[in-house]
């Protein structure tokens, strides 16, 4: 037995305080009335009877008491042997199940030999200890409890299946500690894995495991060459097959230089074949040009080489690619300024993948125009708007179109206010040549879609721009004489953007400059409703689909497997918000917003690379959970190492509880003031 706070014990000596109450206090008697004393002798009184101790049972329960408290501040305590100085532990099988446990070993896979080694492990766990199961890969899957059970032990090992995902040590040790807190317990881990470097987190210290955590490291297989198909780059939408690229690149994993034929797929079909020479632990690709065979809608592609390794699952690599014709775009133009039509166009057409397909109109024709068809109306620089093209626009933009202005000299003079964005143009800003010569963007919104990419914006020499407020509008970018250049508001379901210059190069250099390309892109892209707020739809297994925003609760999202089977609930489609992709394959997506997309799911290439883990990085880890490590929670050694201090000062608050309960009844009963007789009345 010791204490924690030793010092707390002088306080016993307040045991002084209930012995002066009840011994040494002074003696006082009342006086009594009484009609005469002459006749009584004078004596002194004895004083031994004042001396004793009045009240015995109250004054043990105040010393109790006293003690006690003394006793629950020093705070002892006992030692009583923990779960290791009993013998205890629990034996934890970790069976790797990842992607690079398909990779054959002879006849086998090593997830195959994996669960054989874990049944060996088994055998030798004594009767009655308890033990469990668990399955690696990019979270950790308990197979079962901690039971001593050895038949539901071996069914919970035959259960687990492979998996597409890439393993995680750093799941697999934090894991690990917190089973290790919760039970107090010493760990007796068996990690069954091929111990794949790509496993280990990105710090050393995600590995730590607690004291008392005993790892035994069985190596499954052996490193061996592997090629795989790494990377696809593709578009997601083709809307001219013939611009269309496709770019794979071959690895070899610890291989040698070798020639693999890479293969084009679509739709089941076979479209193209080309060798590729793969250098010794390098890389190769293959450009496949044109994609006439893909037919409107979502096509399955996929990319493959001839299989010459022990790991065949990633020698395809799935991807997805919707054909669809180009977004039309209506670019209102009165002739005035016809260089801009031309600059407008050479920018939509530097994109590969030719999104946007521009026709220019005259205002006349425009207003009686069926809007609804295009995906973006331009206007350019307008002196003027024919009766109705007006409420088209406000309509068009209402019901959920977007428009984009530009705003120069001549819609100063003809125009009071911009059209549909509904701000007051107020006039001209003119750099001068006896002044500033020319104005700079000194304030961009680098967080908005359109603004996030135009990195050197700045650069940008205006002449002269139209001076229009913003009471109603967000500045997205402003001169340095304080004049907004690109203005933003949202018009019912559309958009407006607002330039208040021209795309003619007669006011600014903007069309001569390397910022006017993105520009004009990204804001198509935005304003259509695609370019950075749509998701990708090629992804690797373990990444998630978005499958709403915050605008879209309680509307049904939609996702089929690769099996075509439903897999959310009705509870999670109306409001989960993403999908985790957990197997290879293609999954059909309809979001809360009824956008449909086909999203290709390809393990992570990590899980290519089968190179394993150092033997001095294993025994740092291992290092980690002995006792005497120096990253050990542990102080003693021996006995001390057995055993672990116990506190009583619980039961002594419930003891003096008590106590002090008692001695308030006691007290109660003894010194209550007895009642005096009333006197009677005289008659």
């Amino acid at each position: 037995m010791g204490f924690f706070s030793p010092w707390f014990l002088a306080g016993v000596v307040a045991v002084g305080l209930p012995i002066w109450l009840h011994l040494l206090k002074r003696h006082k008697t009342d006086p009594q009335p009484f009609p005469s004393l002459m006749f009584f002798e004078h004596r002194e009184q004895s004083s031994v009877q004042h001396r004793r101790l009045d009240y015995i049972l109250l004054f043990i329960l105040r010393t109790l008491m006293l003690v006690l408290l003394a006793l629950l501040f020093a705070n002892p305590f006992i030692r009583r042997l923990t779960p290791k100085g009993a013998g205890k532990k629990l034996v934890v099988v970790a069976v790797d199940r990842s992607f690079s446990m398909r990779t054959k070993e002879g006849t086998s896979t090593r997830l195959d030999q994996a669960k054989t080694e874990a049944l060996n492990v088994l055998s030798k766990v004594a009767p009655g200890q308890p033990a469990q199961i668990v399955a690696l890969a990019d979270t950790l899957q308990a197979m079962t409890q901690q039971t001593a059970d050895p038949g539901e032990l071996r069914g919970a090992v035959s259960a687990i299946k492979e998996s597409d995902a890439r393993a995680s040590f750093g799941e697999l040790a934090r894991y690990l500690r917190t089973l290790s807190e919760s039970t107090k317990t010493p760990l007796d881990v068996h990690l069954i894995s091929d111990l794949q470097k790509s496993a280990m987190p990105p710090g050393f210290t995600d590995l730590r495991l607690d004291q008392d955590t005993d790892i035994t490291f069985h190596t499954i297989g052996k490193v061996q060459p592997n090629w795989a198909v790494e990377t696809v780059i593709a578009p997601q939408h083709v809307y001219d097959p013939k611009r269309a690229r496709i770019s794979a690149t071959v690895t070899g994993f610890s291989a040698p230089a070798a020639t693999r034929t890479v293969t084009l797929l679509m739709n089941g079909k076979t479209i193209s074949s080309k060798s590729v020479n793969v250098p010794e632990n390098g890389r190769g690709s293959a450009e496949f040009t044109g994609l006439d065979a893909a037919s409107y809608g979502f096509n399955r592609c996929e990319i493959r080489i001839d299989s010459a390794d022990g790991l065949p699952a990633d020698d395809r690599y799935a991807f997805s690619v919707e054909r669809t014709d180009p977004k039309k775009v209506l670019f209102v133009d009165d002739g005035q300024r016809p260089k801009a039509q031309q600059y407008f166009r050479a920018a939509l057409n530097a994109s590969d993948d030719a999104a946007f397909q521009l026709e220019p109109l005259r205002p006349e024709v425009a207003a009686t125009a069926d809007l609804s068809k295009y995906a973006v109306v331009v206007l350019n620089d307008l002196s003027s708007l024919p009766a109705g093209l007006e409420q088209s626009l406000q309509n068009y933009v209402s019901a959920g179109g977007s428009l984009l202005e530009s705003i120069g000299p001549a819609s100063v003079v003809g125009l009071p206010r911009a059209p549909v964005l509904d701000e007051t143009i107020e006039g001209t800003r003119y750099a001068s040549r006896e002044g500033e010569r020319f104005f700079s963007v000194s304030d961009l919104d680098t967080g908005h879609d359109v603004m996030k990419s135009v990195d050197r914006f700045g650069n940008v020499k205006i002449y002269l721009a139209a001076n229009v407020g913003a009471t109603k509008s967000r500045v997205l970018a402003r001169l340095n004489n304080g004049t907004p250049l690109v203005l933003e508001r949202k018009v019912g379901e559309g958009k407006v953007l607002a330039f208040t210059s021209t795309f003619d190069g007669a006011n600014n250099d903007m069309p001569l400059h390397y910022s006017w390309v993105p520009f004009v892109q990204k804001s198509m892209y935005y304003l259509s409703g695609g370019g950075s707020t749509e998701q990708p739809t090629n992804l690797s297994v373990g990444e998630y689909v978005e499958l709403r925003t915050g605008n879209e609760k309680g509307a049904q999202a939609e996702v089929q497997d690769p099996d075509g089977q439903r897999v959310l609930s009705l509870e999670e489609s109306a409001q989960a918000r993403n999908f985790a992709l957990t197997r290879e394959g293609f999954y059909e997506v309809r979001t809360a917003g009824g956008k449909r997309s086909l999203v290709a799911a390809h393990a992570n290439r990590k899980e290519s690379d089968l190179a394993v883990i150092p033997q001095e990085t294993l025994d740092l880890w291992k290092a980690t959970g002995s006792s005497g490590s120096p990253n050990g929670s542990g102080q003693g050694t021996g006995d001390e190492a057995n055993t672990s201090p116990w506190s009583l000062s619980p039961f002594i608050l419930l003891l003096l509880l008590g106590v002090a309960l008692a001695e308030s009844v006691v007290a109660d009963r003894y010194l209550r003031p007895q009642a005096q007789p009333q006197e009677t009345k005289a008659a």
